[in-house]
């Protein structure tokens, strides 16, 4: 299919659209990605390094239980009675209760120590606890620690009535971890979760959400208490499973999370993880881009106008201007194109209006000159025919009149008057076809009483007598039939001359009985009748043809071919203008 200028516009408009919108939403694609691999990046490093932010503080809180397990103050206070007197174990006493309060202050998350002692059930702690700095009673004993349970050599989670604590136990001897029998005393480091919510809490800065500590029991230490069910969900997903780091893209409330997490060494199956909502990070990009798609729609509008624009100012003059040309090729010369706006197209109109009048004035001029041609033809045909057939008549007459034939020198007479007084009537170039068959009648009658060994007969419909038709229409078809059909032959001839109308169209036909045309000839004698491609053969049929072409309009057509009678028969066809009926012009 051609594909018109404008088509063509509208797809290029088209294409750069579509290439536009996919060359942003790639560059958008990869710029969102980046900015994730990013944020995951640097999520994970920070996370990273906060882990082992906390991995250090625990580890260094241990290693001072691991310290006072081997202080030889505690060992001695393990056996009092080595002691000498009372003076030296209140002086003993008072060493390790400074010691405790000296590690107490050396941690950055208060963490308390606490001593235990199997044999009296004193205990010493720091002065975070809510025991005395002095030896006081325990309700707490190493058999009721637990020690299977307990002893781990990592921290722990506890919750209490108190509160909930990260713990950290010891038992000497230090190598002794299952028989609480063999437990002369055990040390206890205990931090309170607030401390390490606090700690969470300055961690996280100027972020919204900051870092939590889950554990894959499904304990969650956070700083906000509102959001710890949202937290305990999105923990719950992430299913971290024997990954020590990584992140997740978790979906929770209609939104996006990127959730990082790191496990912490000193603190068995949990871990420190924070999440951030890919909108919020995301927010300026889809911003820009949903600027962007209104900006589309916005181009998208334009280009629509543009192309209603091109089609009202260009598509639609070319239009015109196309039907203009068709119609000029199909015949119609009167064409007049008009143009409203005022631009390069109004020229082209004037032009081409100015160029339609001019051929319309050249085909008249030109149409003209073959009218007069043709009459020219005609007037010579019509010159030749008159003497040789007057001098046939008039020898005719002779002839008759000296065998003393009365009545055939009286008809002949007769007949040949009327023939001349309707034959001299050539100013005009149309006449009825009631006239043109009288003139065939009278010529005919003149023939027959010359040869007397033909009939002929004429039936036409009543109601095309009255049509407009060319002079000379039919007589040179009877001539021919005569010339070439009847006098050749050895018997009667038959001349049938016919007409019907048939819807807009009009049928004369003229067949005689002769010996007809050679199937191998008649495709010779149509060439020469329909493009005068022999001028010594059926000139006379080529000049009706050319008369009929001309005065009838281009649908008239003649055909040839052998009819029903076995001689040549010649049908003229036309389509009936009804503007012609009854004038005589």
């Amino acid at each position: 299919m051609k594909l018109t200028i404008f088509t063509k516009i509208v797809l290029v408009i088209c294409l750069l659209l579509v290439s536009t919108l996919l060359l942003y939403y790639l560059t958008n694609r990869s710029s969102v990605r980046l900015i994730k691999q990013e944020i995951q990046r640097v999520k994970l490093n920070e996370l990273t390094f906060l882990a082992g932010d906390i991995d250090n503080n625990l580890s260094k809180i241990s290693s001072f239980s691991d310290f006072l397990v081997l202080d030889k103050d505690l060992r001695l206070l393990a056996t009092p009675s080595f002691l000498e007197g009372d003076f030296e174990l209140n002086k003993l006493k008072l060493r390790v209760s400074d010691k405790l309060n000296l590690l107490h202050a050396l941690n950055n998350w208060n963490a308390e120590f606490t001593v235990l002692y199997a044999e009296d059930s004193s205990a010493f702690s720091s002065p975070s606890s809510s025991s005395s700095s002095s030896s006081s009673p325990s309700s707490d004993k190493p058999s009721d620690l637990y020690l299977e349970t307990h002893f781990r050599p990592y921290w722990q989670y506890e919750r209490t009535d108190g509160g909930a604590y990260l713990t950290y136990y010891l038992a000497h001897p230090y190598t002794f971890r299952f028989d609480p029998n063999e437990v002369s005393y055990v040390v206890k480091a205990r931090i309170d979760t607030k401390n390490v919510l606090d700690y969470l809490d300055r961690a996280k800065g100027t972020n919204d959400n900051g870092p939590v500590l889950f554990s894959a029991a499904g304990d969650v230490l956070a700083g906000d208490a509102e959001k710890l069910p949202f937290i305990r969900e999105l923990t719950r997903r992430l299913q971290v499973g024997e990954e020590k780091s990584g992140n997740r893209l978790i979906r929770l409330g209609g939104e996006h999370y990127l959730v990082n997490f790191s496990a912490l060494g000193n603190f068995k199956d949990w871990y420190v993880a924070d999440y951030t909502p890919i909108g919020e990070v995301l927010d300026p990009i889809y911003a820009n881009q949903r600027l962007y798609y209104f900006s589309s729609v916005f181009l998208l509008l334009f280009s629509i106008l543009l192309a209603l624009l091109l089609y009202r100012d260009v598509q639609i003059p070319i239009r015109k201007l196309i039907w203009g040309v068709k119609k000029i090729t199909s015949g119609q010369y009167t064409i007049t194109l008009r143009q409203e706006s005022n631009d390069e197209f109004v020229y082209l109109f004037d032009r081409f209006n100015e160029m339609s009048r001019e051929i319309k004035e050249l085909i008249e001029k030109v149409y003209m000159e073959q009218i007069r041609s043709k009459e020219a033809k005609l007037r010579q045909l019509h010159s030749q025919i008159q003497p040789h057939f007057l001098y046939n008549s008039l020898a005719f007459i002779k002839s008759m009149a000296e065998l003393d034939e009365k009545q055939a020198v009286i008809d002949m007479s007769m007949s040949l008057s009327r023939y001349f007084r309707q034959s001299i009537k050539f100013e005009n170039t149309f006449t009825t076809l009631r006239e043109e068959l009288e003139l065939v009648r009278l010529y005919l009658t003149i023939q027959s009483l010359q040869m007397d060994r033909f009939v002929f007969s004429i039936d036409v419909e009543e109601r095309l007598l009255d049509l407009q038709v060319p002079r000379l229409l039919l007589q040179p078809l009877a001539e021919n039939a005569i010339l070439h059909g009847i006098e050749p032959l050895r018997k009667v001839g038959d001349i049938r001359i016919a007409g019907r109308a048939d819807g807009d169209s009009c049928e004369l036909s003229v067949a005689d009985n002769g010996r007809g045309v050679e199937p191998g000839r008649l495709g010779a004698l149509r060439n020469a009748i329909y493009y005068g491609t022999d001028e010594n053969t059926a000139w006379a049929l080529h000049n009706v043809y050319e008369r009929l072409n001309s005065l009838l309009g281009p649908d008239a057509h003649m055909e040839l071919k052998n009819g029903e009678l076995g001689g040549l028969k010649v049908t003229l066809r036309w389509r009936i203008v009804r503007e012609r009926e009854g004038t005589g012009s």
